[in-house]
């Protein structure tokens, strides 16, 4: 790398890092995603005032505490639990963590991007992966998905390295990286299909005698297996082998085919990546060249597998992530070749702008705060204490999280240990030691006869908020 190009590489981290300063102070209650980014805020707190081992991540719903959860490996929670341990509770600090991921990330996808093409090239999909919506957004988010980027590029440069020098440190990295990768999102296994072709074309048939690979393969896919089998024996929730068993499994060959998931689609893939990122990487597609660039043309067809057989079941925005690399990779190497026409520097400039502002715009309005779940979260926090259970109105678990209490959600129909009718559901909870009903200004998930909140009304006192009675909430004591 000239110095010059060295410079304006660090120049362009510069920028990915400090274009995620605004709102860094934002709570996790988010419009763009506060459900996860809560859990994870939450499950740091807890680590903090609970259980201060990595290995037992909880939540705070549905129930007392422990509330154990078979969830990704807790390394971004735990990071900023320690931060929290040390400086004290700051939203900034929580987001800080998935921004040094991410923008660390970014070096590796310049790197990996580096080995194939150009510098300009590599320059182009760095700016790109940065300012992609979706990535925007989410590597500021409070949330795992910029330590998955982090790993699984890490994952893939080390073992390209590997591949081409053959020394035992950066297969250890490989390895380290890959699991840590599996362990923060299993989808992230789909990294291993092109480090499998690496090794066939270099090994042949050759490949089931090299000792290294098997123990690669025995770490990296090892370690996610006993860690999720082990949790599986203590979580009270068991997240991972439920969607997997419930929803992946069943549905992962023809759920892409619905109308639901070509929907998700087509809504959320120009919204995530813009209709000219999406335009320019299927024009980067057919630039690709096997021979030279085969670990990124089989990556590009990993990725597709990942999307028809995971994200199209999950259906969750933020499970595009893994997308947001190969889209980076495609899209620059159609701009690194337009920036060599006349006067392409010109419009590959224009482009950039386009994309960025489209970004900019696209984000704004996710990161707006939740007034009224805080402000009922307030309320909750001054008016009852710290131990006190509570039941919220709302399927999102944000408001037991936003008020730093424990508790259950109502009206939601999804346990079949908890009755489904307002009385019986109520006296599960009073009998399990809820204290309050909290709804958030007088909302009831699934109430559309207002038939719970009559029932609250008629039986329970209510706990009036002099600052503003919209807010006022039940004390669940009989009349």
């Amino acid at each position: 790398m000239r110095f010059s190009n060295k410079w304006l590489f660090i120049i362009l981290l510069a920028v990915i890092f400090l274009i995620r300063i605004p709102h860094i102070e934002n709570s996790p209650y988010e419009v763009g995603e506060s459900w996860r980014q809560a859990d994870t805020e939450s499950m740091a707190r807890n680590f903090v005032e609970e259980r201060f081992n990595i290995f037992f991540p909880q939540l705070n719903y549905d129930g007392p505490s422990p509330n154990y959860a078979q969830l990704e490996f807790q390394v971004t929670t735990f990071l900023i639990a320690i931060l929290y341990k040390l400086f004290g509770y700051h939203y900034e600090l929580a987001r800080l963590i998935p921004i040094l991921f991410f923008t660390f990330s970014a070096c590796y996808l310049y790197l990996i991007t580096k080995k194939y093409n150009s510098t300009e090239v590599a320059l182009l999909t760095t700016l790109l992966y940065g300012v992609f919506p979706l990535n925007w957004f989410f590597s500021r988010a409070i949330m795992p998905e910029s330590a998955v980027l982090f790993f699984s590029l890490g994952a893939l440069y080390y073992f390209i390295s590997w591949i081409e020098q053959g020394k035992a440190k950066t297969l250890i990295m490989a390895t380290v990286m890959t699991a840590l990768a599996i362990l923060l999102k299993i989808p992230a296994i789909f990294i291993g299909i092109p480090m499998l072709w690496m090794s066939i074309v270099k090994y042949k048939s050759k490949i089931f005698l090299n000792w290294q690979l098997w123990l690669f393969a025995i770490f990296a896919l090892g370690l996610p297996f006993v860690y999720f089998k082990w949790l599986e024996t203590v979580a009270e929730f068991k997240f991972v082998t439920g969607i997997s068993s419930k929803h992946i499994i069943p549905e992962f060959v023809t759920a892409v085919f619905t109308k639901e998931s070509l929907q998700f689609f087509s809504t959320h893939l120009p919204q995530s990546f813009t209709w000219i990122g999406l335009i320019l990487a299927v024009i980067g597609m057919f630039m690709l060249k096997w021979k030279s660039e085969y670990p990124i043309v089989v990556w590009v067809l990993a990725i597709v597998l990942e999307v028809i057989t995971i994200v199209a079941v999950i259906q969750f925005n933020y499970y595009l992530i893994l997308i947001g690399p190969v889209l980076a990779i495609l899209a620059g190497k159609a701009l690194g070749s337009i920036w060599k026409w006349r006067f392409g520097s010109i419009f590959v400039i224009g482009v950039l702008a386009i994309i960025i502002f489209n970004s900019y715009s696209t984000i704004q309005p996710k990161v707006i705060e939740k007034d009224n779940l805080l402000k009922q979260a307030e309320y909750v926090k001054k008016y009852t204490s710290k131990e006190d259970l509570i039941v919220i109105g709302t399927f999102s678990p944000e408001l037991i999280n936003a008020s730093e209490r424990k508790g259950w959600r109502a009206n939601i129909n999804y346990y079949d240990y908890i009755p489904q009718e307002p009385k019986e559901e109520i006296e599960y909870f009073i009998s399990h030691g809820a204290k309050y009903f909290v709804p958030i200004k007088g909302y009831i998930y699934g109430d559309g006869d207002n038939a719970y909140r009559k029932y609250l009304d008629d039986h329970f006192i209510k706990v009036q908020v002099a600052e503003d009675p919209a807010y006022s909430f039940y004390l669940l004591k009989e009349k």
